[in-house]
């Protein structure tokens, strides 16, 4: 699966969303990759929607700080992330995101593509 087949550019802002069966493993590194492209292309945000991809279990809060240290990594400081995630697997308390933000990142999670949006559009 590559990023560029899934991936979306509307000014400043990217779009991911990938469709798959994937670990979680698979799903961080994808994620990662998407944020990795945007950055190479210079995007202000990015929006990623992982609500296509099935396959894994919800994630312990151990494979949550894997992803937060993978987010980290690849979204940098510069690059605002809104992660769009089932509600099966988001983390009522977003534990992941804090642990995120706690290394840089400006981003957060939520359970739809409308309010993932509206948190973007409010930080321009």
């Amino acid at each position: 699966m590559m990023v560029s087949d899934t991936f979306e550019r509307r000014g400043s802002r990217g779009f991911y969303r990938p469709v798959g069966v994937v670990t979680f493993e698979q799903a961080i590194g994808l994620v990662a990759e998407s944020m990795r492209h945007a950055r190479a292309e210079g995007l202000v945000d990015l929006l990623v929607n992982t609500q296509g991809f099935t396959g894994f279990p919800t994630p312990s809060t151990f494979a949550r700080y894997s992803l937060a240290v993978k987010w980290a990594e690849s979204a940098g400081e510069s690059l605002r992330v809104a992660l769009v995630t089932g509600p099966e697997i988001m983390d009522p308390q977003k534990i992941g995101v804090l642990m995120a933000q706690n290394r840089g990142v400006n981003g957060d999670v939520f359970t739809n593509e409308t309010d993932a949006l509206a948190w973007l559009d409010a930080r321009i």
